[in-house]
């Protein structure tokens, strides 16, 4: 089957310790998409401003055990950075950020880097707007999938794997459905170098070290099931798949989920 290394960016809000309010972190951690900075002692870890939240990288990891330590350790070493402000980091899928705060540099930018649908053929996703909604901001858990072979079909395949092993029993416990008419539905994805992003996923899964294990599984899990069944019994089940996740329906997850043997979360 191949090696995977698996790694993630995931992104957090910060609010002040005492009031619990919402803070941009704009001005305060540095570090941008083009040039993110080193916040730690060890090697691979980055920072950056990410519009109002914060967002980490840690290097690919081989094992879960890596994979989970990684987490925990960028969390950590982020956390000492915003002492010094007295904020704590927030783990929250959407919130609406007070005015003031959306009026500093940068707090009305998004990013331009487009992401695809791996159910439309990797179709272009539209990119998302709020023009409704201007002051909520959304935060993702996406995670970096490394592999050797990283032709077209196998992007495609894992991607659809994934919405089965990850996206389909998140909607039991993430019941967020503000990110999900913005962001991160069903199939989406961005080719990487290394492989690929899976964006479908909101950062719920970094509470705790058991969910962290959990979304590592998925990975493994997911590549197991393209292996053995290929894209044409992948694609079978599309529609009760993007309508798990697209609009949270836990029928139509559990049946997914039940036709390979996935367990909940």
């Amino acid at each position: 089957m191949g090696l995977l290394t698996i790694g993630s960016d995931p992104e957090l809000f910060l609010r002040e310790k005492l009031s619990q309010n919402l803070v941009a972190s704009i001005g305060k951690i540095g570090g941008t998409k083009e040039d993110p900075i080193p916040f730690s002692a060890r090697q691979g870890f980055y920072v950056q401003e990410d519009n109002v939240a914060v967002e980490f990288n840690i290097p690919p990891a081989w094992t879960k055990a890596d994979f989970v330590d990684s987490i925990s350790y960028g969390m950590t070493e982020l956390q000492k950075l915003l002492e010094p402000w007295e904020l704590t980091l927030h783990i929250s899928a959407s919130e609406y950020f007070p005015e003031k705060e959306l009026e500093k540099p940068g707090a009305r930018m998004f990013g331009c880097t487009p992401d695809f649908n791996a159910w439309e053929n990797g179709r272009r996703n539209p990119r998302p707007h709020l023009i409704n909604v201007p002051n909520l901001r959304s935060c993702g858990g996406h995670i970096h999938i490394g592999y050797e072979n990283k032709d077209k079909n196998w992007i495609l395949g894992i991607v659809k794997a994934c919405d089965i092993t990850l996206g389909c029993p998140s909607v039991f416990v993430d019941t967020d459905e503000r990110r999900r008419h913005l962001y991160g539905k069903a199939g989406c994805f961005r080719p990487t170098a290394y492989g690929v992003e899976y964006r479908v996923l909101s950062n719920f899964w970094l509470r705790s070290k058991e969910l962290m294990g959990w979304a590592y599984d998925g990975i493994h899990k997911a590549m197991e099931i393209y292996t053995e069944k290929g894209m044409e019994e992948l694609d079978k089940l599309k529609d009760p798949i993007t309508e798990a996740i697209n609009n949270g329906n836990k029928d139509a997850a559990s049946f997914v989920m039940g036709k390979f043997g996935i367990q909940g979360i």
